[in-house]
């Protein structure tokens, strides 16, 4: 966001303009955002998730926060010069919202749903992004450091459960207590959502958002975190972010037989990662410890017959209605005889069934341009763990449901990437 959003404008009247609030409440939010999950909300008799209570609950509380903030960034910066740079630097800002609000009336006026998974899921990001953009270097400086030491503690807590059996965030499914599941849960609450936001926060530290840190830092955070996707037990969020660091260490080493000049630290760190990760994983194999995870590629509960079903969703259905307003009734009809008892596990077919071919395709175009705005803000580097998310998002309901997933990976891409604390690549020499 421009520094100049914040310059003082001249009034008749002096007002006094509350930054530190609205810092603060920026601060709070993504506290309350990575600290508070539903299955938390849930664990203090929030019915965020489940039925019963008042509407208010449905709604996750970093919602209100993160529209409080943006209401007070308005008035630091005033809403017409907020609105007005909004359009001139940030227009993908725009379109997006253009493209929730043709997604609320779709979801309230012709679906007749709840609006709660859409402001949680599309509205809270926005919203966020914003917030996040207008803060200064120096909060910035220390929401990265608070990133690094989340997923620190995080990964850690992942650990802890994985071998004690001990969980801090009870594990709810459709309101009741799931016991038997062995994956950690930590502090993200759920662990397929611990397992994604691990595998973004790996491809951030991995690239330029690791730099600050020396050679034994980063091969140690990384090794960490890795090991801890393994207690998370995310199968498609572990395989697509092995592949991709792979990819990502095979594209410097061919760079670097190409004759691109290249730090020794830089090659040493690459070596050395690989070379653990070879290492430990064998010896994981062979000492039995990464067998309840292995397992879970044996016997996925039904998952890859759903992800084959799903596309059954619409038969029957009017072509009338695949275009515009999906009947509801009918996809859940179709939901019971296919026995999708896990749910539409691609968010894209999800959104399909649900808002019908006209809404998804306008609103996947704004999504597009939201992807896009993050993409100008940190650069390149960005665009791998942005499509990630996407990639593992579209082997589950995800954005197609009420969560905060989005709002929480873009929160980790602006703070970890943040230009600003990524030193240069160093030369040969280092």
């Amino acid at each position: 966001m421009s520094a100049s959003w914040t310059t003082p404008v001249h009034r008749p009247i002096r007002i006094a303009r509350p930054i530190g609030l609205a810092t603060g409440l920026t601060v709070l939010t993504l506290a309350v955002l990575f600290l508070v999950s539903s299955k938390v909300l849930q664990a203090v008799g929030i019915p965020y998730a489940s039925t019963g209570g008042s509407p208010l609950t449905k709604f996750h509380p970093a919602t209100f926060l993160a529209l409080a903030a943006l209401g007070t960034w308005a008035i630091v910066i005033g809403p017409g010069r907020l609105l007005a740079a909004l359009a001139a630097q940030r227009p993908g800002i725009l379109v997006f919202a253009m493209a929730i609000g043709l997604l609320t009336f779709q979801t309230a006026v012709v679906q007749q749903l709840p609006i709660s998974a859409v402001v949680d899921t599309f509205v809270l990001p926005l919203a966020l992004f914003i917030s996040i953009l207008a803060l200064r270097a120096t909060v910035m400086e220390r929401l990265v450091i608070a990133l690094h030491l989340f997923f620190l503690l995080n990964s850690t807590l992942g650990y802890a459960e994985y071998f004690t059996g001990w969980r801090l965030t009870p594990n709810y499914e459709g309101g009741a207590l799931i016991t038997y599941d062995w994956r950690s849960t930590a502090l993200l609450g759920h662990p397929l959502i611990n397992a994604l936001a691990t595998g973004v926060y790996l491809l951030i530290l991995s690239g330029p958002g690791g730099r600050r840190f020396d050679l034994p830092i980063r091969t140690f955070l990384l090794i960490y975190s890795l090991g801890a996707m393994v207690a998370f037990g995310g199968r498609a969020a572990t395989v697509m972010a092995l592949a991709l660091l792979t990819a990502r260490g095979l594209l410097s080493l061919v760079k670097i037989l190409a004759g691109r000049p290249f730090g020794r630290r830089d090659a040493l760190a690459v070596i050395v990662v690989l070379t653990l990760i070879a290492t430990i994983g064998s010896l994981l194999v062979q000492g039995g410890v990464l067998d309840t995870f292995l397992s879970r590629f044996e016997d996925d509960s039904g998952s890859a017959a759903t992800r084959v079903a799903m596309f059954h969703i619409f038969d029957g259905m009017a072509l009338r209605d695949v275009f515009f307003a999906p009947d509801l009734g009918h996809v859940a009809s179709n939901q019971r005889r296919l026995d999708l008892a896990i749910g539409i596990e691609s968010f894209v077919v999800a959104f399909f069934a649900y808002y019908g071919i006209v809404t998804t395709v306008i609103f996947f175009a704004g999504l597009v341009f939201f992807g896009a705005e993050i993409i100008r803000t940190v650069g390149t580097p960005g665009l791998i763990p942005l499509a990630y998310f996407f990639l593992v998002s579209s082997t589950s309901t995800g954005v197609a449901n009420k969560t905060t997933d989005m709002a929480l990976i873009m929160a980790m891409i602006l703070i970890g990437l943040d230009r600003r604390f990524i030193p240069p690549i160093s030369d040969g020499r280092s």
